[in-house]
């Protein structure tokens, strides 16, 4: 793939020291090999590759809300003062490992 210089990652991280969940953006080449091994959501988030259907105040919510939620997996201070309306409740506990 060639990346444009122009091309930027929009990034977000929960600040221990703040208490806070942080956003920022980056030229995409300084991010590029953690991009090719991430896990990456289309936006809006159920539309598949490719697709140029309208990004609405809807998925702008969704979006918000699973970055969030991802945050909040890992920190149980932020978990506390989260009051979002999810589809179905969240389960924190840690995923079984496979029965083999």
């Amino acid at each position: 793939m060639t990346t444009n210089k122009r091309e930027f990652a929009f990034i977000s991280f929960y600040d221990e020291d703040t208490q806070q969940v942080k956003f920022c953006v980056v030229p995409r080449q300084h991010v590029q090999a953690s991009i090719d091994s991430a896990v990456t959501l289309t936006a809006p988030p159920d539309a598949p590759e490719n697709s140029t259907e309208p990004i609405t105040d809807e998925d702008a919510r969704k979006l918000g809300g699973i970055a969030y939620l991802c945050h909040a997996r890992e920190h149980v201070e932020l978990r506390q003062r989260l009051q979002i309306t999810t589809e179905q409740p969240v389960d924190w506990a840690p995923p079984k490992p496979p029965v083999m």
